[in-house]
Parts: structure tokens; C-alpha cells; sequence
């Protein structure tokens, strides 16, 4: 039959059902009549179904936490559309696969955003877990070109779903946003299809540095229908109850001369930014985020903008390399020994690298993990990691956002961060449930005095969350890691 006799027997426009065909990939043929005649190639025309209600989620199979069956809940009371935010490590996959699984049943189809190829492969894996037998995962992106033509949900990496239609072919539609912040850029919003009728954000932090969720976000998913947070999390033993030990340094006299006058120059840089170019002075992201554009930029500011900038990495790495770090973690190494797997976070691929050397100088076997490793070396490592074979990883930034890492139960944060998001995820890597129910651990090593100080205010909206969960929150200062090593050993401990 033609395409609009189809189009018309299924009840779907012309468009998609001509889609379908010519996407079909061997399944259909077609005669050189004008109009054309399509056949089955597999001799059989199977009908494309319009979604139906049912009465029995098949979601109701995975066994869900209370949380994440409240989520769904939530989200199907805002029509099917919304972001769950959950903390890292919780278990926020697991709401994605059950909407996907719910849509299966409703006879539709789902469309799942990644931003990496590892979730891709994780994604895509879970489903092949969950979804039942004879319903096609595909993937799309990464030399993979399956579409949804040809299969029921495909998982696709947002590189190559913006510049693709990815359209479903039956009417209505899941689409379903892994990190869905980071499509809250002009480009990555290209991605966020709206002939998917239902939409489900999924996210550790939703809101964004800039006005991305206002402009892009907040439109396409109806903004945040759920959050879980701390609190929640660990009274529901969803994850691990932890506890956070705040470790001191001091810079040696000449790195805190150095330290002084890269903040008075940062400070008056500042202050001609926001009176020459009008920079947006509050909140700090958005003057960060205005000073960047106006540094790759040529014109008035420019200039001052990339002296500014070139002064907060030289500080950067001034508090990343200071030796007095490299003490700090070679005092809490006795703890690492008694941890099944540590993670220690560093700013820099140098700093990673020394701290596994480090860590190596007192017996501890640690591997380091960063982005200049070739793809086959980080996932060795990683494996290494899960087995028990390597039980320190020392990485930068790669191990924050978009990679399942093995859980932890003790993260060392040599490098701190000001942002919350990171801050998260990183403590996210050793919230995950441990088979015994002891506690996770969280150590921050910072210099005192300086922007690093949460006793001047640095991780303050991190460390307002977290202060009434956790079992303890202790601070040590220099004096007191000098004085009783054992003490913060002590506090380190399971």
C-alpha cells in the first residue's frame, strides 16, 4: 500500500509514517510506482500502536525505594513532565528506567539523553536489564546509528541527537534527560525534541551558573516536580550515613606572601571590571562566567578580564601545589589503609599524580584516572578499581560528573571546588549503600586564611546541607594535625 494508505490506516501523519518506511533499514521495499507501494521485506507489516492506558504499571516489577516510587508519582501528577533532583548516589537512574519501562507498557516509545559515552553504555545496559524481551535498545551516537525507526527506546549521546531527528514514530513519547542540566546551553537545547510529549529531567543539581533553566529548561520540563535531599536520603537508608572531617594547612611564609598579593591584584582587577564593563558583580558564577566571555573576546575589558583570569589560576595553583597538602594527605594515609576504596579528588592531572605517590610512600597501591589516559587505560583502571585490586584512585575533575565510578567509602578532597555541583557529586562517590552499613567518609583538606576556609565562608551552601545530616562534622587546624595526628586519623576511621 502507499504511505498515505498506511498513514491513514494507522491514524499517523504521512510524514512519519514515510519516515518510518525509508528509516526502516531492510524492513520495508518498495515498488518504482508513483505513488510508490511499500511491502515487508520480512513479508509481515507490523502496526504501529497508538500508547494505551494500563491499570498495572509495569514500573511496579522493579521494586522500587519509597523515594524514587514518590518521584514517579510526582511526575505523573504534573502530566508526565518535570525534573526529579536527587543527590548523587541515590539512585536516580532508577526513575528514568521506570518511566521508560511505564511508556513500553503504554505501547510508546522513549528517547534517552546521555551527555558521555560511558552513560550511554550504562544506560543502555540497565535497560537491556530491566526492559522485557523483544523490545529493541538501541544506540545512537559514538559509530552507533540505530534511530527509532527501527527500535522501541534508544540511547543517545546529546553530541549527536541535537544535529539528528530523532523523532518517535509513534505518537506521543518519552523523552527522558540524564544531567539534564548541562542542555541548558543554546547548543545542547537542540536536543530537547518537542514532539516527545512526555518529558523527565534527571539531575543531582539542577540549577545552573547562567539562565539556561530559564530560558531552555524550565519551559521544555515544567521545572522541578522532586527532589530528594540529605536528609531524606539517609533516614530512608537509601544511602550511606557519613561523616565530614575538615582537615587545615598553612602556606609557608613566602606561598602566603604570593597568595596576598594575587588576591589584592584580583581585587582591584575586580573592581575596574565592574566599574569599566559593567561585569555583574553578584553572584560570583555569573561574574566568572562574564569575566570568561569578555577574556576571549577583543575590545574594551578584554584585557583586564585575561589579567583577572590569568591571577585566579596562578592562585589556583599556588593552593592546588602548596607541599603542605602533600603532608596533610601523607597524615591521613593510615585511614586510606583502613578504607576498602578511597578516592582522592585533586585539582590538576599534577596534583593527581603526586598524591598517588604520596599515598604509594606508605604501602597504598593507588592508580591515578584523568582525562590524558587513553580510553582502554581509564576503563582498566576503573576495573582494577571495582575489583579491589587498586583500592586508591587519585583523579581530577573526570570522575565529578558522567562516569559510574566504583563506590567508595573514603574521599579525600585535595583539591576543593567553590561550586556545590561538584562538590555533590564528589561526595556522591562514597554515599552509595555499603553491604555492611557502616558510615562513609568525607575529608576536605584546605588552606586556612584563604578562599578554601569554611570558616570564611567556602563550600557555605555545600555545608549548609549537609552540617544537621551528617554523624559528625569535625574541623582540625593545622595546630591540632601537628599536635594529635592520631586524633584526625581517629575521625577518619569507619
Amino acid at each position: 500500500m502507499t504511505s498515505a494508505e498506511l498513514a491513514h490506516r494507522l491514524g499517523a501523519s504521512e510524514r512519519d509514517v514515510s519516515f518510518a518506511l525509508y528509516s526502516g533499514h531492510g524492513r520495508f521495499r518498495c515498488d518504482r510506482g508513483s505513488p510508490a507501494r511499500w511491502f515487508s521485506a520480512e513479508k509481515v507489516v507490523v502496526p504501529v500502536a497508538a500508547p494505551v492506558p494500563f491499570t498495572t504499571r509495569p514500573s511496579s516489577s522493579l521494586g522500587l525505594y519509597a523515594w524514587q516510587a514518590d518521584a514517579l508519582n510526582a511526575w505523573e501528577r504534573r502530566g508526565g513532565r518535570g525534573v526529579v533532583e536527587a543527590v548523587t548516589g541515590a539512585g536516580k537512574t532508577m526513575v528514568g528506567v521506570a518511566a521508560v519501562l511505564d511508556e513500553i507498557g503504554r505501547r510508546g516509545q522513549a528517547l534517552v539523553l546521555v551527555p558521555t559515552v560511558e552513560l550511554q553504555h550504562q544506560w543502555a545496559a540497565e535497560l537491556d536489564r530491566r526492559i522485557p524481551d523483544g523490545v529493541g535498545v538501541g544506540r545512537m551516537g559514538a559509530g552507533a546509528g540505530d534511530s527509532l525507526a527501527t527500535h522501541d527506546v534508544l540511547v543517545a549521546v546529546i553530541n549527536t541527537a541535537r544535529s539528528l531527528d530523532v523523532q518517535p514514530i509513534r505518537q506521543g513519547g518519552l523523552l527522558v534527560a540524564d544531567e539534564c542540566h548541562r542542555y541548558g546551553s543554546a547548543v545542547n537545547r537542540l536536543g530537547l525534541d518537542h514532539r516527545f510529549r512526555r518529558r523527565l529531567g534527571l539531575s543531582a543539581t539542577y540549577a545552573r551558573d547562567d539562565d539556561g533553566n530559564l530560558a531552555w529548561l524550565d519551559p521544555y520540563f515544567g521545572g522541578n516536580c522532586f527532589r530528594l535531599g540529605y536528609a531524606r536520603a539517609v533516614g530512608d537508608g537509601v544511602t550511606a550515613p557519613f561523616t565530614v572531617t575538615m582537615v587545615g594547612v598553612r602556606f609557608s611564609p613566602v606561598e602566603q606572601e604570593c597568595y596576598d598579593e594575587l588576591t589584592d591584584l584580583m581585587a582591584q582587577l575586580r573592581a575596574r571590571l565592574i566599574r569599566e564593563a559593567r561585569v555583574t558583580p553578584e553572584p560570583f558564577d555569573a561574574f566568572i562566567r562574564e569575566v570568561t566571555m569578555l577574556a576571549d573576546q577583543e575590545g574594551p575589558g578584554s584585557g583586564v578580564a585575561r589579567a583577572y583570569r590569568q591571577a585566579m589560576l596562578e592562585r589556583r595553583r599556588l593552593l592546588a601545589d602548596t607541599p603542605a597538602k602533600d603532608a596533610a594527605l601523607a597524615f591521613v594515609a593510615p585511614a586510606a589503609r583502613d578504607a576498602d576504596r578511597t578516592i582522592v579528588f585533586t585539582q590538576s592531572i599534577a596534583t593527581s599524580e603526586r598524591a598517588a605517590l604520596v599515598l604509594g610512600r606508605y604501602g597504598l597501591r593507588a592508580g591515578v584516572m584523568h582525562s590524558s589516559l587513553a580510553s582502554k587505560v581509564r576503563r582498566e583502571t576503573l576495573r582494577q578499581f571495582a575489583a579491589g585490586e587498586l583500592p586508591v584512585l587519585s583523579a581530577p575533575r573526570v570522575l565529578d560528573e558522567g562516569i559510574d565510578v566504583p563506590a567508595a567509602d573514603l574521599a579525600i578532597i585535595v583539591g576543593a571546588s567553590r561550586s556545590r555541583r561538584q562538590m555533590i557529586q564528589r561526595m556522591g562517590r562514597v554515599l552509595r549503600r555499603k553491604p555492611d552499613g557502616r558510615r562513609a567518609r568525607f575529608a576536605v583538606i584546605f588552606v586556612e586564611g584563604t578562599v578554601e576556609d569554611p570558616r570564611r565562608g567556602a563550600h557555605e551552601a555545600f555545608l549548609d546541607e549537609i552540617v544537621d545530616v551528617a554523624d559528625r562534622v569535625s574541623y582540625f587546624p593545622t595546630a591540632d594535625m601537628v599536635d594529635s595526628p592520631e586524633a584526625v586519623v581517629a575521625a577518619l576511621r569507619p
